[in-house]
């Protein structure tokens, strides 16, 4: 009876173990699971309108008119080990003024996540690499023709606190080298998910605007209204941004 009852005692032992263990995931080259993910632009979480009058954190009214940022290398992680996913495209130019540039799908043959990362700003080659074409397209109003580079993030808007004409301001965020970097990587967790195949596994990342002034730097728009130029404030309002996202929900169809 002592040995029955000590192996019954070993063999919970085992399944609470294995009970306990983190999931790996199974990658099957036969089997890709897909991933949406989809940027919303929103203030304090609510989804960000157009020409809606806000607060900042600092006291401050504004009116978003414009609202862009270039999201590339986009990646899922699990366990901080990436996953090889497929219909990745190097930069998306996000865009609040057009709904089907917020989204996209990426493909993975691993069922198994708790992580997503990806690039805010144009990499240095293709900064001196002149104007491109797809998103990069300087028509697209993100290249800065005078100083050969790419505008990482713009906010355009109004407010009372401006002292720009019509009180106005804007925010184009760029610089790719040395001292004057404001490229940043975002890393977002999650609890681990599994992945089905047949159905879309939905990441909603929120941007909340109100970060741009006080994410990392306090920086109100009665101090600075215009900037459009690399440098120590361009690299602040990087800060602040990169502070921005968060993973608001995973929905699985």
């Amino acid at each position: 009876m002592k040995k029955v009852s000590l192996y019954g005692i070993f063999f919970c032992v085992l399944i609470f173990s294995a009970c306990q263990k983190e999931l790996t995931g199974n990658v099957n080259t036969a089997r890709q699971y897909t991933v949406r993910i989809t940027f919303q632009p929103a203030v304090n979480s609510q989804a960000l309108a157009i020409g809606e009058t806000y607060q900042n954190d600092l006291g401050e009214d504004y009116t978003v008119t414009a609202f862009r940022f270039y999201a590339a290398y986009p990646s899922l992680k699990n366990n901080n080990a990436a996953l090889n996913v497929t219909n990745e495209k190097k930069y998306r130019l996000v865009d609040a003024g057009i709904s089907s540039s917020v989204s996209f799908t990426i493909t993975t043959a691993d069922s198994v996540f708790n992580g997503l990362s990806f690039q805010v700003g144009v990499d240095s080659i293709d900064n001196v690499s002149g104007a491109q074409s797809g998103d990069l397209d300087p028509g697209k109003g993100m290249f800065w023709t005078w100083n050969s580079g790419y505008v990482m993030a713009k906010l355009e808007g109004t407010s009372s606190f401006s002292s720009m004409p019509a009180n106005e301001f804007t925010y184009h965020v760029g610089g790719f080298s040395g001292v004057n970097n404001s490229i940043r990587i975002i890393a977002l967790s999650t609890q681990q998910v599994k992945l089905n195949t047949g159905h879309t596994t939905d990441i909603i990342v929120q941007a909340d605007i109100n970060k741009w002034f006080s994410g990392v730097h306090a920086l109100k728009i009665s101090d600075n209204a215009f900037v459009h130029s690399p440098g120590a404030l361009a690299k602040q309002y990087a800060d602040n941004y990169a502070t921005m996202f968060s993973i608001a929900e995973i929905v699985s169809e």
